[in-house]
């Protein structure tokens, strides 16, 4: 393994391979030809030019390819993303046997002169850790090899780079009073929260800041994939002996923070350690601090101790980002996009209220959108404009807007009627209040998929027989009215915008 701060030399080896009978820059060009071809097909035709279609091969031996980015910025969005889908298709396609690992690094792409061997003429990069594979079937698979998680958390994952809202601000206060004061407060503290909300930019940027504030202040991060991993190690193959160091690694820290514990709760034995591992900590009055995509009363395969135990010390949620937090966002983006030389990049107000208002969606998936958008003008030379950005994102699942709910429903018949929301479950028949009530049946009917019977009971327990009214009622008050056929209009279009 080189050491991190060698450079990668430029391929020199010509021995041809052994299945392929060609030399392994030539079998690595040969293949990634593939590879490219099927990227384009699996992540779409914008997000592959726009990230994987600037990918080249950099060097390639017997054991492992290094496909370069062009900057450091597009090289870390790739092996975020999209390494596992790079990673599977390179093994589908690799000819040798065992497919050889796949890195991804930033560099240059080459000026090549007339004449000269364009491989011979790639710059040399910074080596990254665990790039070659091992001598063992489980070293040798197909993978994607990442920078030090470490290095990636104190560039970008800060509190200082954290958006804060009314969804997030709690998160936020407690991890600044982790990173504050060595004597645990409450212990555990489990932030729980949909994929995509930013728990994992909270536990790097706190690791990050201890780290920074008081090296003497033991920290361990540790992703759920680790953690498993390390303990089947330790169980299968290092007895004992084994066991007890991953039992200290984990235990013997001053702060523990453990990602996506779900993921180990689906296991009985490894479960079984992590409560142990909680009871320890907590018992040492040395600080754990968990993040999961759920309530832990809501992890299914968790047991009712284990449940317990998260739920013991601080549970807090992180909740999805409201209008004004999606603004701030777009602002945090395009200031950063413009730090890292895009002083140009402008997006209008009309484009940037679009983006924020249609898009209910996490801070994950409105960077993607927010990336896609950027690539695009970058790319292609087209300003961004409102009617760009609903172009480019017509075919994306980014903009399928908010879920129709009737509850929203109920909520916008009101506004437009000017009744209040008691009246749509209560027994009044004034007309003033049936009919507003009708047109929220009607509206629940045509745009949600709930069932006659459900949407009854929404309207203060009615029978399914009277939702069918309601509906036959309005659509003929539609067809007879040309003044309430536009006033019923009006609200379903603002539902749908």
């Amino acid at each position: 393994m080189a050491n991190v701060s060698d450079p990668v030399k430029p391929q020199t080896e010509t021995v041809p391979d052994l299945y392929t009978g060609e030399p392994p820059i030539q079998s690595a060009h040969n293949t990634w030809k593939a590879v490219d071809a099927d990227l384009g097909r699996a992540l779409g035709r914008n997000v592959h030019r726009a990230w994987t279609g600037q990918l080249f091969i950099q060097t390639a031996d017997a054991h492992t390819v290094t496909l370069s980015a062009p900057s450091s910025f597009v090289a870390t969005k790739i092996n975020t993303h999209y390494a596992d889908t790079i990673s599977r298709l390179w093994e589908k396609h690799d000819r040798v046997d065992p497919p050889r690992a796949v890195r991804v690094v930033s560099g240059s792409r080459p000026t090549s002169r007339r004449g000269a061997d364009p491989d011979s003429a790639r710059p040399s990069l910074p080596g990254i850790p665990g790039a070659r594979s091992g001598s063992s079937p489980a070293a040798r698979a197909t993978k994607m090899t990442l920078a030090p998680v470490s290095e990636l958390a104190r560039k970008r994952f800060t509190l200082e780079n954290f958006v804060v809202g009314a969804s997030n601000e709690l998160a936020v206060a407690v991890a600044r009073q982790v990173i504050g004061n060595q004597v645990p407060q409450y212990n555990p503290i489990m932030l729980h929260g949909a994929n995509g909300m930013g728990k994992t930019h909270i536990l790097h940027a706190i690791e990050a800041e201890v780290t920074e504030r008081d090296p003497a202040r033991r920290v361990k991060f540790v992703s759920a994939e680790d953690f498993v991993a390390q303990f089947v190690a330790s169980v299968r193959g290092s007895g004992r002996e084994g066991m007890s160091a991953f039992k200290a690694s984990l235990r013997d820290v001053d702060l523990l923070i453990i990602d996506d514990c779900h993921f180990i709760a689906d296991k009985s034995a490894s479960q079984e350690e992590l409560l142990h591992t909680i009871i320890s900590m907590v018992g040492a009055g040395r600080q754990i601090l968990i993040a999961s995509d759920r309530h832990p009363d809501t992890i299914e395969k968790a047991s009712d101790r284990l449940k317990s135990y998260l739920s013991s010390g601080l549970v807090c949620k992180i909740g999805p980002a409201d209008y004004e937090l999606r603004l701030r966002i777009l602002d945090r983006l395009i200031a950063r996009r413009r730090e890292q030389g895009h002083a140009s990049l402008a997006i209008p107000q009309p484009a940037r209220d679009h983006l924020a208002a249609r898009m209910n969606v996490t801070p994950r998936d409105l960077e993607g959108a927010f990336n896609q958008i950027v690539a695009q003008s970058e790319f292609l030379g087209t300003p961004i404009t409102l009617e760009t950005v609903q172009e480019t994102l017509s075919d994306s699942r980014y903009m399928t807007g908010q879920r129709l709910t009737v509850d929203r429903i109920q909520r916008t018949v009101c506004e437009a009627f000017s009744i209040s929301l008691t009246d749509m479950s209560s027994k009044r028949r004034a007309r003033a209040v049936a009919r507003p009530r009708q047109v929220a049946m009607y509206l629940s009917k045509k745009l949600t998929k709930r069932s006659l019977p459900d949407i009854g009971r929404r309207f203060g327990g009615r029978d399914h027989t009277t939702v069918m009214h309601a509906v036959k009622r309005i659509t003929q008050l539609r067809s007879d009215d040309v003044t309430f056929d536009a006033q019923v209009k009006a609200v379903e279009d603002a539902l749908k915008g």
